[in-house]
């Protein structure tokens, strides 16, 4: 029954493919050749929506009435083309779907009495859609990001071949230098307890 259904939505999303015409627009280049090296939100195409929904999504639940994300793979011949255009009116106009800006928020109890409300941790639920436009625009931000030599060199964590090992190793070093030049080292970490809760929202905003 499984393999039934899958050829059906295969076939169909094929038969519906070749007669979506392609969206308007240049594809995303490599580099940014603007006199002043300003941010610009180049327009997709369906094949890197495509090469999206092939990588592996970080949303393994989905809100009620959102498109299951098998169902999304299995349709992605049909939808890359519509997507495309949606992603592509929304950098034009400058606006985002307000559907996808909606999440639905779970919580999830962290430890303690879970009668207290601080001992949850509430984790959103946004819609599949929303993940592909998200990745779009993120693969757009960083390229420009580490083009321009924008992030610290002693930022590892949430960098393509950089992690957290690095930033162990990288101390470690600095240990044994000072130790060999017989200097004194000290290590501050500081591990903060709701982190969002201690900026100023105004100035996150």
């Amino acid at each position: 029954m499984a393999n039934i259904f899958n050829d059906y939505f295969v076939t169909v999303g094929k038969h519906i493919a070749n007669s979506i015409p392609p969206p308007l627009g240049n594809k995303y280049p490599v580099a940014y050749n603007g006199p002043d090296q300003s941010f610009v939100l180049h327009e997709t195409f369906p094949e890197e929506v495509e090469a999206v929904i092939n990588r592996p999504l970080e949303c393994k639940s989905v809100r009620m009435n959102d498109i299951p994300i098998r169902i999304l793979k299995l349709c992605k011949s049909a939808l890359c083309a519509f997507l495309a255009q949606i992603s592509n009116l929304c950098i034009r106009k400058g606006t985002y779907p307000k559907s996808l800006k909606c999440a639905q928020v779970v919580p999830i109890h962290k430890g303690g009495q879970k009668d207290l409300c601080n001992n949850y941790w509430p984790i959103s639920l946004l819609s599949p859609m929303n993940k592909i436009f998200e990745k779009l625009l993120y693969s757009r931000l960083y390229s420009y990001i580490e083009q321009h030599n924008m992030f610290s060199e002693h930022q590892y964590g949430f960098r393509s071949g950089l992690s957290t090992s690095l930033a162990i190793h990288c101390i470690h070093e600095n240990f044994l230098q000072n130790t060999e030049k017989g200097l004194t080292t000290c290590a501050v970490f500081c591990d903060l307890s709701k982190t969002l809760d201690t900026l100023d929202h105004e100035m996150l905003l």
